[in-house]
């Protein structure tokens, strides 16, 4: 087959959330068909890695984005009654890319990746088109609106539901569209984003649907999950004097910088009253200023980037993901699953995630059983070692990332090849 891929950021390397999403899609189909790849990249630095994304693809057009200009675009089309979304990403470049690549090849499947791309649905002419919503961007953009005040949460809240009337829209105008969890294609049947696609409710213990089973959501929207590499060997139980607490993400997206910020001001001192030798390492690149004051107080160490994660992970006797704003499966939780970590989330981190809280994971939602979870497994070796290993296996049987591509392979296919 071939297959064109248009995404809001390089794919490669996978060293963020969406991306890590998109690099392994992309990977994934580029082994098995022939895939041209048009992108934007918004730091010089993304540029050096197009030669890799070469090796994969059949074609490769990294588009330059200023976010400066950007932004204004974005104000601009807000301005009209558009989202900021679409302005964002409104360039001329990449809609020339698209149609003259559609022009020069027939392509039996295009795969769109997030809401920012969407749009440039008509520059491109394939036998079937998919978007992934990914993210689910109008129900972040509302999720940040309840947690601002004033001009922002107007902004935000605007946003949110300007974004919300252009999913209902790509609904009818993609072949299929995908999300990450149940719990975001309810959300937006409820929010009035799908209409008329009969997507029922959620049901309390319900397993995840999917395309291909009974109780397929409809015949457009469809739930493709993330994945976790489960290769490795699971890392060594972490018994140290001095306990490790440990948060790994991106440290200049919003969700990230509430949760840490959260943690290290409510939860964290209460765990010291009770383990005093406890320390608290935030890993991920990009820290903003915000997070890199945390460093000053005792115990917290800020890492910023690191080469490989694992090294990291291997550290942590807790894994933690205290996540107050955020939609999807949360890469970072499935990772230290697959490496065996015990990890304690708020009930929005383990959203999408169908394991068994106090089996696969600890769940707690204020400061105070948040600290009691992770000092119950400080003290704990043994159940400590007990819950990392019903995740790796969990994450083993549900949620590798060849399971979860063959799905949206087949939605590519349209079931056949």
């Amino acid at each position: 087959m071939k297959i064109l891929y248009v995404a809001h950021r390089l794919p490669y390397p996978a060293d963020k959330g969406d991306k890590i999403r998109s690099c392994h899609q992309l990977e994934y189909l580029a082994a098995r068909h022939d895939v041209w790849c048009a992108a934007f990249f918004d730091d010089p630095a993304d540029a050096t890695h197009v030669p890799t994304l070469r090796r994969w693809c059949a074609g490769v057009h990294a588009v330059p984005l200023s976010r400066s200009v950007a932004a204004v675009r974005g104000a601009l089309r807000l301005a009209v009654g558009g989202t900021i979304t679409e302005g964002f990403y409104r360039n001329r470049e990449m809609s020339d890319v698209l149609r003259r690549w559609s022009a020069a090849v027939e392509f039996d499947a295009a795969l769109f990746f997030s809401s920012g791309v969407a749009p440039y649905r008509d520059a491109v002419r394939a036998r079937r088109v998919v978007l992934d919503l990914c993210d689910c961007d109008s129900l972040k953009w509302q999720a940040y609106a309840e947690r601002a005040s004033g001009l922002r949460s107007w902004l935000y809240g605007t946003e949110a539901h300007r974004l919300r009337r252009r999913e209902s829209h790509w609904l009818g105008a993609f072949d299929a569209c995908t999300v990450v969890t149940r719990g975001e294609a309810d959300a937006l049947r409820r929010t009035g984003a799908i209409r008329g696609t009969g997507v029922p409710p959620v049901t309390t213990g319900a397993r995840l649907p999917r395309h291909d089973s009974p109780d397929a959501l409809s015949d457009r929207l469809h739930i493709i999950g993330n994945g976790a590499d489960i290769g490795m060997e699971p890392l060594r139980t972490a018994d140290r004097a001095d306990p490790v607490i440990g948060f790994v993400g991106q440290m200049d997206y919003a969700p990230n910088i509430d949760a840490v910020r959260w943690f290290a001001d409510c939860v964290f001192p209460v765990v010291r009253n009770r383990a005093p030798n406890a320390t608290l390492e935030i890993v991920g690149r990009a820290p903003t200023r915000a997070v890199r004051t945390l460093a000053g107080r005792e115990n917290i160490r800020v890492t910023g980037a690191v080469p490989d994660v694992r090294p990291r992970l291997e550290r942590f006797a807790v894994s933690v993901a205290p996540l107050r704003i955020g939609r999807g499966i949360q890469n970072k939780v499935l990772e230290a699953m697959s490496a065996a970590r015990p990890v304690v989330l708020t009930s929005i981190s383990a959203a999408g995630i169908d394991a068994v809280a106090g089996r696969h994971f600890l769940i707690a939602d204020d400061p105070q059983s948040y600290a009691d979870a992770i000092v119950r497994l400080l003290n704990a070796p043994a159940e400590r070692a007990a819950i990392g290993a019903a995740a790796r296996a969990w994450v083993a049987q549900n949620a590798s990332w060849p399971h979860e591509l063959a799905r949206l392979e087949s939605l590519l296919t349209g079931g056949s090849q």
